[in-house]
């Protein structure tokens, strides 16, 4: 008999009780009497849960997927990450299936009003699964696909689990089979690989020429400002570069006047639910700054008009910045009343030092061209119809540069500030080592040494 919970009223420690024992051992095949001689309390004791047995059950039942919610949830919320919620749900279903034993399953089906309660559980678990499938959607970590659909059909699969005809197919239990649902529906929601997905459209165009990745935001009638497609579209298009074994270097420009006026204020202000608006707006740019950060090969950037906001934050990631006399840089939240993403608080200090990004944060101040190469925003500065094809040519010179010595000489200054002189050291002596042994190293060594 499981043992007495004193911090629980007697009904309750009743029903956590019953609880136990149903669910190592169903319930059809007890009467009153039995369950009172397993548990050693009256009958008046069982009836204090409810009159009868047939609502004993349910309440057991009810009160069985209630608590399973709750930790199912709890582990929910403690995952932040949109591209884990989905699975640790389904992962939290499973284990907390693990203890249930298959005559309590097929009691709950054969017996009406507790399969009843199944039911609710598993419209609310369908519900959930919509849900998080939709904030997956919305956050870029899963495929676009009809949020509800998916949940209908796990909704399908979980009814045939509980019914167990999973188990007469397959052999699986309850658990092991809600184990192969969020693998099958993990894999088939996760984002596709970056070398499979479209990352050309209304807002963004991406072509790769000769080594150089061109990624070239095309809104120009909105100063090429991020809004989610175009975010979604830069994070595809740097991530299909990183998946390309044939690119040396990319290119970052803006179609029309501006580089890129920074995220797109009129859908924020136009949104119904602003926060959430931004909210989302935010992750989906910072994975595609992420995205160009951890880039193997160097990027370059050419800035015509305004890079404001997410635009300047576009130009901290890029190793060689080229700047049209007209272009002028500033981080642009303070004006909206915002604060800074994209990464702008943690890469301008590195770039520009502390006091000059607190300068151009609080005050809003906007460089110039000239003042932002003085600053060290930029690396050069051309007249702006020479622009174009400086940037071009930088990037060609990069492209047919020592490979993978270029980019893998980004990534030493890129993670330095991160880590100790010693751990540098370190590093730096193996990505030497490494790089010595590459075809490139060494057809230059000998052209070197002859």
């Amino acid at each position: 008999m499981p043992s007495p919970d004193r911090s629980r009223t007697r009904p309750e420690e009743t029903l956590a009780q019953l609880r136990e024992l149903f669910l190592a051992e169903g319930f059809a095949s007890f009467n009153i009497g039995d369950l009172a001689e397993r548990l050693r309390c009256s009958r008046t004791t069982l009836y204090a849960v409810a009159p009868s047995k047939e609502q004993i059950v349910v309440a057991v039942v009810r009160s069985f997927f209630k608590t399973v919610t709750e930790r199912i949830e709890a582990r929910v919320a403690a995952s932040g990450d949109p591209a884990r919620q989905l699975a640790v749900y389904l992962e939290a279903v499973a284990a907390e299936l693990q203890p249930v034993s298959a005559a309590f399953l097929a009691d709950v089906a054969a017996f009406g009003p507790a399969n009843e309660v199944y039911q609710e559980n598993t419209r609310y678990a369908a519900e959930r699964v919509r849900s998080l499938v939709t904030e997956g959607v919305r956050a870029g970590v899963l495929r676009s696909v009809h949020a509800p659909f998916v949940g209908t059909a796990v909704a399908e699969v979980m009814n045939s689990i509980q019914r167990g005809a999973v188990q007469s197919a397959t052999g699986f239990d309850a658990a092991q089979s809600y184990r192969h649902l969020a693998d099958l529906v993990l894999a088939g929601l996760a984002t596709a690989p970056a070398d499979e997905r479209a990352v050309t459209g209304g807002s963004l165009r991406y072509e790769v020429a000769d080594g150089v990745a061109t990624i070239e935001l095309d809104r120009p009638e909105s100063s090429n400002a991020l809004d989610l497609p175009t975010a979604r579209a830069l994070g595809d298009a740097a991530e299909a570069a990183a998946a390309d074994p044939g690119v040396r270097c990319v290119l970052l420009l803006g179609r029309g006047r501006n580089f890129c006026a920074g995220g797109d204020v009129t859908a924020m202000h136009g949104a119904a639910d602003r926060a959430g608006h931004v909210l989302e707006l935010a992750r989906t740019a910072h994975r595609a700054v992420l995205a160009l950060a951890g880039l193997e090969v160097p990027v370059v950037a050419a800035v015509q008009g305004a890079a404001a906001g997410a635009g300047l934050a576009l130009t901290l990631v890029a190793d060689v910045v080229l700047a049209g006399e007209s272009a002028t840089f500033l981080t642009a939240y303070a004006q909206a009343g915002l604060t800074p993403d994209c990464g702008t608080s943690w890469l301008l200090p590195q770039v520009v030092g502390l006091r000059r990004a607190l300068t151009l944060t609080l005050t809003d101040r906007r460089l110039t061209a000239a003042e932002a190469a003085d600053w060290g925003l930029v690396t050069d500065v051309h007249p702006d119809e020479e622009l174009a094809e400086a940037a071009r040519q930088a990037a060609a010179r990069i492209a047919a540069g020592p490979f993978p010595a270029l980019g893998r000489t980004r990534r030493l200054l890129r993670d330095a500030p991160a880590r100790s002189l010693a751990d540098q050291l370190s590093i730096e002596a193996a990505t030497i080592a490494e790089t010595a042994a590459s075809a490139a190293a060494g057809a230059r060594l000998d052209a070197f040494v002859k």
